[in-house]
């Protein structure tokens, strides 16, 4: 695996690595192979096309101020909602490993490939929850309890609000990696997020930093406490959405 493409794309996001980061990449990424065989954990397992589309992309959350601005700090918790294989939380306890990240993923099967990964790349610091996240936020410890709140492609802007807010420290920031069409969600969620306790505070458009990308980081600030009711109970955000 050449790995010109994820040192350039590390240079532009001004993220520092060093060749053994580089070869925990590409032993994370043997593994997400291996395992893909025999369960749906990505639908892109070529390098290159990972690399872009899984990895910088996951790296991109640099983008975001409110992120960059603690991602370093010795402590700093973070949560990444239905990260599936690791996306971004993985990614980012590489980059990072002053992070102290949790895994949520309510797939059992994934949450095995998970401790593996871990495993073999001796990842300190990490834990990995098989739960909904429905049910993680009211579990003490969980609740409003996280500097950061992270997810990649779970849910439209509303209801990943729902998952993720109430996990969120008052004064601590949910950061949602979206698409390029993300105005829509943006009005649809307005009123979500405000009986949330949260407020829309920045949309960064990460193709500013590297040509090609299109994600959009949406960032939005805890500023009061989540009413106990939410999130509601599993599937139901999904169904009945918050207007």
């Amino acid at each position: 695996m050449k790995s010109e493409n994820l040192k350039s794309g590390l240079d532009q996001l001004m993220i520092p690595y060093d060749e053994e980061l580089i070869g925990s990449f590409q032993v994370y990424h043997q593994l997400l192979e291996s395992w893909n065989n025999n369960m749906n954990l990505t639908s892109v397992t070529a390098w290159d096309m990972a690399v872009s589309r899984h990895y910088l992309d996951s790296a991109s959350l640099v983008m975001s101020e409110q992120f960059s601005n603690v991602c370093h700090r010795v402590g700093t918790s973070l949560i990444d909602i239905g990260t599936g294989p690791g996306l971004p939380g993985i990614v980012l306890k590489l980059l990072f490993p002053e992070l102290r990240i949790t895994l949520l993923e309510a797939s059992a099967k994934k949450s095995v490939f998970l401790k593996e990964v871990c495993d073999v790349l001796s990842l300190t610091d990490i834990t990995i929850v098989s739960e909904r996240a429905e049910i993680q936020a009211h579990v003490e410890g969980y609740r409003e309890s996280f500097d950061l709140v992270v997810s990649r492609a779970v849910a439209k802007l509303n209801v990943l609000a729902e998952y993720c807010l109430p996990l969120s420290s008052i004064g601590g920031n949910m950061i949602a990696m979206k698409g390029r069409r993300v105005d829509k969600e943006l009005t649809e969620a307005k009123s979500a997020v405000k009986k949330l306790g949260g407020e829309i505070t920045e949309v960064v458009n990460c193709s500013t930093k590297i040509s090609g990308m299109e994600g959009r980081l949406v960032v939005i600030k805890k500023v009061k406490s989540t009413p106990d009711f939410y999130p509601r109970r599993a599937g139901v955000p999904k169904k009945r959405p918050i207007t």
